[in-house]
């Protein structure tokens, strides 16, 4: 028998804040100049409980499969919208298994569960995945040299 996914807060879970770290380094930061070490600072100052910035992570068998974010800010172009769902990653060979939904879920139900905010954004190159999910396209924000990310919003 599998066991179920569990989402629980980075805050609560300390002894994964190094891997989930790597995994936003590699996959975003690293490519920005950004060092292993500043990474790893800004995660521990992100990870509350009951504000934002909040980090939840995937936890499957003991170990770590995806995280997401809360911020108040991913996009600075839009400073007049917030909060934001931000860097949601699953491990390569977890995907598929709809890992990345529930990420989004917990992050929905943390927001809503603050009760100060009314809906909950997000910006991403992808078009059609969260649509699928229940967020609405919003507006297309440029993103240099001619191209475009997509915004989207989630009503809470």
């Amino acid at each position: 028998m599998t066991e179920e996914v569990k989402i629980v807060h980075l805050a609560d879970a300390p002894e994964y804040m190094e891997e989930v770290s790597r995994w936003l380094w590699l996959e975003w930061a690293k490519a920005d100049g950004y060092s292993l070490e500043e990474i790893i600072y800004r995660t521990r100052y992100a990870c509350q409980r009951d504000t934002i910035p909040q980090m939840l992570v995937a936890v499957l068998e003991g170990r770590p499969v995806g995280v997401v974010s809360l911020w108040l800010n991913d996009l600075k172009t839009r400073q007049d919208l917030s909060p934001w769902m931000a860097t949601l990653y699953v491990k390569d060979e977890e995907r598929n298994r709809h890992i990345g939904q529930k990420l989004q879920q917990a992050s929905i139900e943390a927001v809503r569960a603050l009760g100060c905010y009314p809906c909950l954004y997000l910006v991403t190159k992808l078009d059609g995945y969260y649509e699928k999910t229940g967020w609405v396209f919003v507006d297309k924000a440029p993103a240099g040299q001619g191209t475009f990310e997509r915004i989207y919003r989630y009503d809470l």
